[in-house]
């Protein structure tokens, strides 16, 4: 059953994080009120931190942290770091690692694996897009890393 939620939160995290991406004029099936960066930064991490609802303050504040860290990371893609360029690798890894706050409810072998799994496949699927200029590249990209992140 846990499968099925996770599939279930990956593919609503996937449209959220495309919808947060979309310009207001560009037709697509979703509604141009949900085309705000804010959605992408702030309700993407709603799709993964529901699993981990805290049970004391403590992990609340925790929960809070992982909550801003991720929309923190979310918000950036590291271009005032890397010469006015998107690093996607950079920042799916730095998207995972927001997950420390987490240490409460998950090994940290599995937060740095989930970190290295999306640098690898934020980075590897714009890379291949660009590479072999793949149609409609921005909606693979994005529905892709709004997916894996979930």
């Amino acid at each position: 059953m846990i499968i099925l939620y996770i599939l279930i939160a990956s593919i609503v995290s996937s449209i959220l994080y495309r919808a947060g991406g979309m310009s207001k004029e560009q037709p697509y099936w979703i509604p141009v009120w949900m085309r705000h960066s804010w959605v992408r930064d702030w309700l993407c991490p709603m799709c993964f931190g529901i699993f981990f609802l805290p049970h004391t303050w403590f992990q609340f504040g925790m929960w809070l942290c992982f909550y801003g860290a991720t929309g923190g990371m979310f918000s950036t893609y590291w271009d005032w770091m890397f010469g006015d360029v998107d690093n996607f690798w950079f920042s799916g890894f730095m998207v995972g690692l927001a997950s420390l706050f987490l240490l409460w409810a998950i090994p940290w072998y599995w937060i740095v694996g989930r970190a290295v799994f999306l640098a690898v496949m934020w980075g590897g699927v714009n890379l291949l897009a660009h590479k072999y200029h793949w149609a409609h590249s921005d909606h693979i990209e994005e529905h892709t890393r709004g997916f894996t992140f979930g």
